[in-house]
């Protein structure tokens, strides 16, 4: 639920966002229900209007009795009773009618109000999200314009072709999948397939941003900063494809129910896969999970969305607007104390990255907060990953994705780089 205008915050201290909580949510509920009492006072009316005819014969009863013979007491008590209990019913009717049609329109005036003061807030929002995602845009276009990052088709190379996992249907069980696809090797990302045999269930999962080199060749990593332009200025063009394939590997036909789910760039590709202009126009994308993304300039299809951001982390707020409040979009900013560093296998310290609160370890403890809260908004998400999750464990077919190699094409004397130009649907 909402606070007035603002996002709720639960027991356990997460700030919840949307969703079937949401306020637009609650205003969709609110303009049914005046509908629904604009109904019911037209019904009492007309039930209302039919005592009055049914008054009227009573009243005229003892006249038309009169025509035909002696009235033998029909002018007594019981027949001054019922008038009277008529004639109250039909004063009980017409105030129950007034009084419908008076809290429809308070409904509604309380409606209007609460819009227009929405409508002047997400007038501000957007017109920041609009200039944002020009620039963003632009630089983008830029950068892979004049070769500063690479983007460009992906080979697949298959890894683990059903390997038996732990998944538990749980955000912390995503989190933990997440997790395990970010310490493989570079470039991996994996679909896993849950599920029977009649009714499967395909979960993909996308890493964040990656340093790690393939072969050993610069470029080589389609998820090094040269994807967060893809996903940004391309909508994931190159990733989709990749990922259409490996779902395809999965076993995953036309219409299979799928869930996508991502950390930082990941993230981004996930909600761009999504579009039914996307992976979503081809199976039936039924939830998106991000952690730690900056998605504020996406806008969504018809699947459920969880997104989580952690107050300490700087990442989700790149995009610097919020995302929609939507019934189907539910956004969770998380507080929970951020760990320190830990140490590689090696013994190393980790690397600082974007900083300690947008690892996923520090995802994945705000995941079990999530998991035990019983917010209304957080429902349809936890209820899909259940069902998802049910058998405890899954199928894993990995991958590592391949950045192809630039066809090179001479160009007034020199060589130079060519890719194929995607135009985004982010934006203008």
């Amino acid at each position: 639920m909402t606070d007035g205008l603002r996002p709720v915050t639960d027991d356990a201290g997460l700030v919840i966002q949307g969703g079937v909580g949401g306020i637009r949510f609650q205003w969709e509920e609110l303009d049914d229900a005046a509908r629904e009492l604009s109904v019911l006072a037209a019904e009492v009316e007309g039930v209302a209007l039919a005592v009055a005819f049914l008054d009227r014969d009573l009243v005229e009863l003892p006249w038309r009795i009169m025509r035909s013979g002696p009235p033998d007491g029909i002018f007594g008590p019981h027949y001054q009773s019922a008038l009277a209990q008529v004639h109250a019913a039909e004063t009980a009717a017409l105030e129950i009618s007034r009084t419908l049609e008076s809290t429809e329109a308070r409904l509604r005036a309380s409606i209007r109000a609460y819009q227009l003061a929405d409508d002047i807030v997400r007038s501000a929002t957007e017109a920041v999200r609009t200039a944002s995602v020009l620039v963003v845009r632009k630089a983008a276009r830029e950068a892979i314009e004049h070769g500063s990052l690479r983007t460009g088709p992906i080979d697949l190379r298959r890894r683990d072709q059903g390997t038996q996992v732990p998944f538990e249907g749980t955000v912390e069980g995503i989190l933990d999948r997440l997790t395990a696809v970010e310490n493989d090797a570079p470039g991996t990302f994996e679909v896993l397939r849950s599920g029977s045999a009649e009714s499967p269930f395909f979960v993909v999962v996308l890493p964040g941003t990656q340093s790690g080199l393939i072969d050993g060749r610069a470029g080589s990593n389609p998820f090094d900063v040269g994807g967060i332009a893809e996903a940004l200025a391309e909508d994931s063009h190159f990733m989709e494809a990749a990922v259409r394939e490996a779902l395809e590997t999965a076993g995953a036909g036309a219409a299979d129910p799928v869930m996508i789910a991502g950390h930082s760039q990941g993230g981004l590709h996930a909600v761009n896969l999504a579009d039914p202009e996307g992976l979503g126009g081809r199976f039936e994308v039924q939830l998106v999970v991000t952690a730690g993304s900056p998605t504020g300039w996406q806008a969504t299809g018809p699947a459920e969305y969880l997104h989580l951001e952690h107050r300490d982390d700087l990442v989700p707020g790149l995009d610097a607007t919020p995302n929609e409040d939507d019934r189907h979009r539910t956004t969770v900013r998380i507080d929970n104390p951020v760990p320190g560093l830990g140490r590689r296998p090696d013994g190393t310290r980790e690397s600082w990255g974007l900083g300690p609160a947008h690892k996923l370890e520090n995802y994945t403890q705000g995941a079990r907060l999530i998991d035990a809260s019983d917010a209304p908004s957080l429902a349809p998400s936890v209820a899909l990953l259940a069902a998802a999750g049910a058998p405890g464990t899954a199928r894993r077919y990995s991958f590592t994705a391949v950045r192809r190699r630039p066809r090179v094409v001479p160009s007034k004397g020199r060589h130079t780089p060519e890719e194929p130009h995607c135009r985004s649907r982010l934006g203008p």
